[in-house]
């Protein structure tokens, strides 16, 4: 079985071209949450924005064979959701009858910058060690307070403060900026 370290791969997009499905595999880890992420942003929806982004990520599979570079293959996942999104909304917009604009080219833009951003934070968390990373999904993912957490984990209080504080002067030294 092929084992790819992700998209940055040098061997990545030869095999993705191939149809090897370790290749669409690692893409659609990589990119499926950030796309959803991305999709909802534009329609409001979680449910319909993962079902809109499984019917691209299908097309891609489908059309593999004509692109060429891996950034061509993530710039196709980016347009082709937001088209989807784009489609969705129009629909919605004729079944309803509203006559209010579908959204406009700014709020991609800014759900674009969202969604990589959200990309890069949780390949931030995940490189963590496994306690901190669990005190900063439960703190700022699920939104548990400092005591509830330390009750969960069965640790003191002051030690999820100092955690969390430890993760966030992580983030810092990164070049991700929020």
């Amino acid at each position: 079985m092929l084992r790819l370290k992700g998209t940055q791969d040098p061997l990545f997009a030869d095999s993705f071209q191939r149809g090897e499905e370790a290749a669409f595999d690692c893409l659609f880890r990589e990119y499926f949450s950030t796309l959803s992420y991305f999709a909802n942003r534009i329609i409001s929806n979680p449910d319909t924005a993962e079902d809109l982004v499984q019917d691209c990520f299908v097309q891609l599979w489908q059309r593999r064979e004509r692109l060429s570079h891996i950034k061509a293959i993530k710039s196709y996942l980016y347009s082709s959701v937001r088209n989807q999104c784009l489609k969705h909304l129009e629909k919605q917009k004729r079944k309803v009858g509203l006559n209010e604009p579908v959204r406009n080219e700014p709020s991609i833009e800014v759900a674009v910058i969202a969604a990589e951003t959200a990309r890069e934070l949780y390949q931030f968390i995940d490189s963590l060690s496994p306690s901190l990373r669990q005190i900063i999904r439960l703190y700022y993912l699920e939104g548990k307070s400092n005591k509830e957490i330390a009750a969960q984990l069965n640790i003191e209080p002051d030690t999820v403060t100092r955690q969390r504080l430890r993760a966030i002067m992580a983030l810092r030294k990164t070049k991700i900026s929020l």
